[in-house]
């Protein structure tokens, strides 16, 4: 479970540009009353957290962190780490400044800084960016503090509004029955799978995008046999399938994952039953059906015959080099790999036609898919630190830019310079002389990941305003320029499944039973689902292995995750 989150968190990171220091349309009405009060270092004391609050810490509030740094992370103009576009807004509009206390290079670095404070006794920064065992282990040391009355009397309503709306999140974050920390919030699509589709091929063999298993079997099916690239050759196949994921979850990667077919039943998640409790997905019986389905497409050359060993990098390859003709990954593949390809062609005078479609129905006839997580890690606060009210006015600032308001410090980029210039008194944010840099890494935090969190718009997405040509407000005309159309459209359609989403029912820690068996159950787990789609073993045999999940710990693990979640009622 630990490596999972780690490759998600990384993901995002490089996706969307969050950070360890870091991370549409109009914003439904907020509350115009909140019982917070303003922070005690302002002269003039109001009955409300102010949103866009504008006055400044005299003096200035110093608030140490950790960062990490990339190669890619360069500076310009003599900025630094601590003095930058981002930090001298900060300081010089609020009165806050950032004073960077360790200096990493990744978040395995930064959990090994962390671990090693542990066991010295070095004093931790005020704020941390963490999230798994690190997080339980700063819990139990009493290093950093709870935050539920800090949240309540400096929280914006707007900020107080967005986790109203997105309550699960706080789970992640909830031990003792108070709050350790503040979670970053989703935009809900950042690993959301689309189908992307070879639409020439489509177009070729005179078929439609398919909606049901049955559709989809026919494409495959065509795409296999009936030469969809013209060369006289049977040469390729129907569906990319990279089952070489690395963290025992044969059937669910990052790109090229085969997560649809499951519809609701998804596994590797913790699913509600009809008795209210929750279940592990993977055991569910319907599961049976879907990988004996893909045993059958595996068996008629529909997926590639090396798709155990394939990672998702290679599997999409063949999709992206004319191999296969269906790959299910996120919104972003319309950038880098989908993208990537059609401009390499387009080179070569060749033409690739890639489109992003709906994911079809699963093997009960209902669409699902795996869920991005809710939140992509925590930010948690020293014990013994006294500045919470600059932490939200910080927060209110930068999620205010998420959700489009004008006011936005950074609505034209981070940094003039850096992700755009002034051309003619309006942002350019394509010809910048010296190359675009991302400052990302130089925030102190973010509140989620790159656009607005889920459930707090009304009215479309603004991946799908600006896919349908909408470009008014500087927001939707910096994400028009700063991404490729397919990137634009992968979004605007993982967007319209939303509410297909299957999000797991449990976020908490590891059990005690899961610290002591989770490695062995989800070998066992991947084992069981490969030999079924090889063809090493029937379906039937998925009935042996959920016995053998239960009786080996997997019935404990569930037991101690029910009594956990119901904890928290």
């Amino acid at each position: 479970m630990k490596r999972q989150l780690i490759s998600r968190i990384a993901l995002a990171t490089v996706v969307l540009g969050m950070s360890i220091a870091a991370g549409c349309t109009k914003a439904e009405d907020s509350p115009a009353t909140s019982p917070a009060t303003s922070p005690a270092a302002t002269k003039a004391a109001t009955a409300v957290a102010k949103e866009n609050d504008r006055t400044k810490f005299d003096p200035p509030v110093t608030i140490t962190a950790a960062i990490a740094l990339k190669p890619s992370d360069k500076l310009r103009n003599g900025d630094t780490p601590e003095n930058n576009p981002i930090s001298r807004w900060f300081k010089d509009t609020l009165g806050i400044a950032t004073k960077y206390q360790w200096v990493v290079t990744d978040a395995s670095a930064l959990e090994t800084k962390i671990r090693l404070s542990l066991t010295s006794g070095e004093a931790i920064p005020d704020v941390l960016s963490v999230s798994g065992t690190v997080f339980e282990d700063l819990v139990a040391s009493k290093k950093i503090q709870s935050i539920d009355e800090a949240f309540e009397k400096y929280a914006t309503p707007r900020v107080k509004e967005s986790y109203k709306k997105n309550p699960e999140v706080w789970n992640l974050v909830k031990r003792n029955g108070k709050l350790y920390g503040l979670p970053t919030l989703s935009n809900g699509i950042v690993g959301n799978t689309v189908m992307w589709v070879r639409e020439d091929w489509l177009k070729k063999l005179n078929l439609k995008a398919p909606t049901t298993v049955q559709e989809y079997e026919a494409v495959l099916d065509a795409f296999t046999n009936n030469d969809p690239d013209g060369n006289g050759k049977k040469d390729t196949y129907g569906m990319a399938f990279g089952a070489n994921t690395g963290y025992h979850k044969p059937t669910m990667n990052f790109m090229t994952d085969a997560s649809f077919i499951f519809g609701q039943d998804q596994p590797y998640q913790w699913l509600k039953g009809t008795d209210g409790k929750l279940q592990y997905g993977s055991t569910k019986p319907s599961v049976k059906d879907a990988l004996g389905k893909l045993n059958e497409w595996f068996s008629k050359g529909y997926i590639s015959p090396d798709f155990g060993t394939q990672d998702a990098a290679k599997a999409m390859a063949d999709f992206t080099s004319g191999k296969a003709g269906i790959a299910f990954a996120p919104g972003w593949a319309g950038g880098w790999p989908v993208g990537t390809a059609v401009n390499e062609a387009k080179a070569k005078n060749l033409a690739l036609d890639f489109k992003p479609y709906p994911i079809p129905a699963g093997i009960k006839g209902e669409v699902g898919r795996q869920a991005s997580p809710p939140s992509y890690g925590n930010y948690v606060f020293r014990e013994g630190f006294t500045h919470m009210e600059a932490i939200f006015k910080y927060w209110d600032t930068m999620y205010g830019c998420s959700v489009e308001d004008a006011a936005c410090p950074f609505a034209n980029g981070k940094g003039e310079g850096y992700d755009y210039v002034m051309k003619d008194g309006k942002p350019d944010w394509k010809n910048i002389p010296e190359g675009t840099l991302s400052l990302n890494a130089y925030q102190l935090m973010s509140p989620g990941s790159g656009t607005a969190p889920t459930n707090v718009m009304s009215g479309p997405n603004i991946y799908q305003r600006v896919a349908a040509g909408k470009k008014d407000n500087i927001f939707e005309q910096k994400l028009a320029a700063e991404n490729g159309q397919l990137t634009i459209d992968g979004f605007a359609v993982a967007f319209q499944q939303l509410n297909k989403d299957v999000q797991s029912g449990f976020f908490g820690a590891n059990t005690p039973t899961m610290k002591e068996k989770w490695e062995q159950l989800i070998a066992l787990e991947e084992q069981a689902f490969l030999q079924i789609i090889y063809g090493k073993q029937k379906p039937e045999y998925f009935d042996t292995f959920v016995k053998q999940w239960n009786d080996q710990g997997g019935a404990q693990i569930t037991k101690e995750v029910n009594d956990y979640t119901a904890s928290l009622k």
